[in-house]
């Protein structure tokens, strides 16, 4: 391993050489993402399973493994829109 970086290393090096800006930006997208991802979850605890597309099980899942995608598709596509049953 002599010559080679670790993953951890090349992140912090990738981190470092970002501008101030970079840094500012990459800071507001991930917690504009956490909070969304947080509020899909608790949304999806609190809405009764006939009003989603696909059992809850699956929704936890996606929206916490998946980032930004997937707490977009539960609010896009998971949940039913105006009393519709299909």
């Amino acid at each position: 391993m002599i010559g080679r970086m670790n993953p951890i290393d090349s992140v912090l090096e990738a981190w470092k050489s970002l501008s101030k800006e970079e840094k500012t930006a990459a800071g507001i997208f991930g917690a504009v993402d956490t909070a969304a991802k947080g509020f899909a979850l608790w949304d999806l605890a609190r809405t009764d399973s006939k009003n989603l597309r696909g059992p809850k099980w699956f929704w936890t899942t996606f929206i916490g493994a998946v980032n930004t995608i997937g707490w977009a598709s539960y609010f896009t596509v998971g949940k039913k829109r105006d009393g519709k049953k299909n």
